[in-house]
This record gives structure tokens, sequence and C-alpha cells, in this order.
């Protein structure tokens, strides 16, 4: 199977994924679509595995579904939580920004150059180049194929622990939480001079 054959494939199981857990949310492509700042026929391109998709829209759309980024390369679904507004277009060129540093890093530590990277997923040195400075969004067919060829997991881009949009679901998830416990409970917790019987207790 040749590379343009391997990412085409990707593309067609995402699509796939991506469709099954927005009919599961009840979304329409629609909404989804303008949640990502993108027609609806892009979106149902991307369905179709007939346009690639970034990692960072990706990560917003799975927030929209509430659906780990994990769930598309085989992981679960999770409950259902109440979600708040997301500024997702200055966060989808943050992590498209981190996302191009950890690749300039893992070419770099792989003794590669663009324009050898670029040769290996048909595209320019110069669109390495911009994947890199985070102007352009990595395709996340042509992001997996990178990362196996720099011999790195996938899931080094994901970053979960640190990216913006992890972090809002993660106080999101803390905040419901929080807010099904007693409310004596709650007052105790907030006080900050509870802290110390805090520490002890964990």
């Amino acid at each position: 199977m040749s590379i343009d054959e391997k990412m085409l494939l990707q593309n067609k199981i995402l699509g796939i994924l991506i469709r099954d857990a927005r009919q599961a949310a009840g979304k329409t492509q629609k909404e989804c679509a303008a949640f990502l700042n993108m027609s609806a026929g892009m979106l149902s391109d991307i369905e179709y595995g007939e346009r690639p998709m970034s990692l960072p829209e990706l990560e917003a759309l799975a927030y929209l579904l509430d659906v780990p980024v994990e769930h598309f390369l085989g992981g679960q679904l999770l409950e259902t939580v109440e979600k708040k507004p997301l500024p997702v277009k200055e966060l989808l060129i943050l992590r498209s920004r981190v996302i191009g540093v950890l690749l300039r890093q893992a070419r770099m530590a792989a003794g590669m150059t663009q324009e050898e990277c670029g040769k290996a997923i048909n595209v320019s040195s110069s669109r390495i180049s911009a994947y890199e400075h985070g102007q352009t969004a990595v395709p996340l067919s042509e992001l997996a194929t990178l990362a196996e060829i720099l011999q790195m997991p996938l899931e080094t881009f994901l970053d979960n622990e640190n990216n913006p949009i992890a972090k809002m679901v993660r106080q999101d998830r803390a905040s419901e939480q929080l807010n099904h416990l007693p409310e004596e409970i709650q007052t105790f917790l907030l006080d900050p001079l509870n802290t110390d019987y805090l520490h002890t207790a964990m």
C-alpha cells in the first residue's frame, strides 16, 4: 500500500468514526461545521474521507460531541456533560502552533530535513515549514504518517494534560462534580483556610 493510499484509508476510517460520534450526540453536520468555522459541505467531505482533518479540529469536535479524542483511535465515549462556549478559533490556532513545535522537535531529533519529510508524504518542504510554524493545520492523516516516519507515537501530539481544550474539559467536569456535592461540603472545599486539612486527607 502506498503512502497516499494509506492516508486516504485513514481519512475514510476517521470520517466514519466522526459521523458515528456526531449522530450518537444528536448533532447535525451544520451544527458541527458552524462550531468549527467551516461549511457543512467541508464537514461532509471529512465524514466521507474526501477531505483531511487536522488534530486541533478533531480535538474541538471531540469536545463538542463529548467524546475523548482517543475514541477516534479506538477509545470509549464519555457521559454527556453541560458545555460552556469555547473560543474555538483562537484555540485551533494555538494548538496548531503547539503541534508545529512538537513536529519540528521530532524532525530535528530524527535528523531529517523539511524536504525529506515533505517528500515522504508527497508535499513540499515549504508546506512542512508552514506546519512547523503553525501557519497551516496539519491534516491528521499526514500527521499520523509523519509520526510513523519519525518513529514517535501519534499520542505525543495529543498532549492531553496541557492543551487548552483538554484543560477546559477537565475544568468543566470538575465544576460539574463539585456542583453535585452537598452545599456544606462545597463551602468547606472552597474555603482557603481548610487547605491544610485537605492536604492531610489526601
